[in-house]
């Protein structure tokens, strides 16, 4: 006989796409359709209500991948679901979402027309009772927010669907299920994926990998095992990150959180900076991962002695991901009736921004230097008689009103895009003007992360715009730290000393945006 192998169990057969149109009106029935097709993962009540939240209105068309083979779930349901008695599929179903109405299942496979650009994300739907959205990926700019008020961390995720590429850049999110996976699993998940598609220094981890880096101080990990920020800590550590812990002085955690500004502002930093942020509310954990602006600053709030306004308090809500709504909340002040906070009942501290109990930040190795140092070091610069008077002459050059508060914005990054970015605006990228000045740090030899603080007036701050800007080194320490390198204007600052005028200069520039809102 021959040396042949019997395969049973297998099934080979079409993977069964299904396009299901989603027209004005006939919404409850695309729903129902698309749930009928999903194959050995039910879409429940609470993942369609969740998902229909923030894609009614802007998805036309869903295709519905029923044999799905999720790497994510897969990790937990060999670690977890499989030692169950109670049989469950291993296989999931992953749904698409495009813009475009009326494609049908050659369209999808061989990306007639512009499904690409009409590609606005997935969702996995694991096959679990209720909380059943897993991996998903949706690009906010096409589900209504807005690029001038909306700044948020995306990242590329490439999809394939039966040999058509697709992409999505958004940030992943996931639902816990409330026994393998709680708040702070997903949370610590959307997180290291996050960075890991983004950054190749980190490698990929799955759900069940942050369960098995849980300490076991308190019991078993497994179900039921809660989290504390000491939790998200250590196990961003053994991620490869150096993580940050934030938060208030005693006598404000119960209060406003706000009240301790150095805090607050660290917080807005690290945020700005383009790291997402573990947020925990005492009971409950979410991500920042953005914020919208506002365009007015109370006066009340100028940082003291200096005469500055941060822009921390131009902030009008923070944008957050959490599991138990779709993602891309706005996360408001207390006072904010508007916000997605005011949906909790249980909690004793609401999710808010005055709320906030501790946040855990993942930074890289060498970004050594705490926001707060390099805030004042920018600031001693900024109160000297050099510093004010080119102020002055720059404001009074461009014709701004003395009224118009002087704003900075603090934020850590790395100096390739840095450099980048400062190249193009000197070469005229923008369409503003050339600026050579800009050409200053492109030939610096930088560390590989530095503090910036820019300088500008509120009206040109919410323009985009700044008139002024000071880099520090990020490794440095309090003692050794110094600038690197100052300009106001078209002026040049160097070990304190004022260089001579850069011909060909621009008094007023484009902020750097690279970290947050540009990839």
């Amino acid at each position: 006989m021959g040396g042949g192998c019997c395969v049973t169990g297998v099934d080979y057969t079409s993977s069964h796409l299904t396009v299901v149109p989603v027209q004005e009106g006939t919404e409850d029935d695309a729903w129902n359709a698309v749930a009928s097709c999903c194959s050995g993962a039910a879409l429940s009540d609470w993942g369609r209500r969740i998902l229909r939240s923030g894609l009614d209105g802007h998805a036309k068309t869903i295709v519905v991948e029923p044999h799905y083979i999720c790497k994510d779930y897969r990790n937990i349901y060999s670690h977890f679901y499989s030692k169950k008695f109670i049989s469950r599929s291993s296989s999931c179903s992953r749904l698409h979402f495009f813009s475009e109405p009326a494609i049908d299942e050659g369209d999808v496979i061989f990306g007639f027309g512009d499904l690409a650009g009409s590609y606005i994300g997935y969702s996995v739907i694991e096959p679990i009772n209720d909380r059943c959205l897993g991996r998903t990926v949706i690009d906010p700019y096409k589900i209504g927010f807005s690029t001038k008020s909306f700044h948020c961390l995306r990242t590329e995720f490439p999809v394939h669907l039966n040999g058509a590429r697709y992409s999505v850049r958004g940030f992943p999110y996931r639902s816990q299920s409330g026994e393998a996976t709680l708040c702070a699993q997903t949370a610590l998940w959307a997180t290291c994926r996050y960075l890991s598609e983004r950054y190749s220094a980190y490698k990929e981890i799955y759900p069940h990998d942050l369960i098995a880096m849980t300490g076991d101080h308190e019991g078993r990990k497994t179900p039921y095992r809660g989290m504390g920020y000491s939790d998200y800590s250590s196990i961003l550590s053994q991620f490869g990150c150096f993580p940050a812990l934030v938060r208030p002085r005693g006598d404000c955690q119960k209060d406003d959180w706000t009240r301790d500004v150095d805090a607050f502002y660290d917080l807005y930093s690290y945020m700005e900076s383009g790291f997402p942020i573990l947020t925990s509310f005492g009971g409950h954990v979410v991500i920042i991962v953005g914020h919208t602006n506002a365009t007015t600053i109370d006066d009340s709030a100028k940082t003291e002695n200096t005469g500055f306004y941060n822009s921390a308090w131009l902030v009008n809500r923070y944008v957050v991901v959490d599991d138990n709504f779709f993602p891309f909340q706005e996360l408001g002040y207390r006072r904010d009736s508007r916000y997605y906070g005011n949906h909790y009942r249980e909690l004793s501290n609401l999710p808010s921004i005055d709320g906030i109990f501790a946040a855990v930040v993942p930074l890289p190795e060498k970004a050594f230097l705490p926001p707060k140092h390099a805030r004042n070091y920018c600031y001693s610069f900024l109160n000297t008689k050099e510093a004010k008077s080119e102020i002055d002459s720059v404001r009074a050059r461009l014709g701004i009103s003395s009224n118009d508060k002087l704003v900075t914005r603090t934020f850590l990054t790395s100096s390739v895009p840095f450099k980048k970015r400062k190249a193009q605006i000197a070469l005229n990228y923008y369409g503003h003007g050339i600026d050579l000045c800009s050409l200053h740090p492109v030939d610096l030899n930088l560390p590989h992360f530095i503090w910036v603080m820019e300088i500008s007036t509120l009206s040109k701050h919410i323009d985009g715009f700044c008139i002024g800007e000071i880099v520090l080194d990020a490794s440095a320490g309090a003692v050794d730290c110094k600038p690197i390198y100052a300009r106001i204007g078209e002026s040049l600052f160097r070990e304190g000393e004022r260089g001579a005028d850069t011909a060909q200069s621009l008094l007023c520039y484009k902020q750097y945006s690279h970290n947050l809102g540009e990839h």
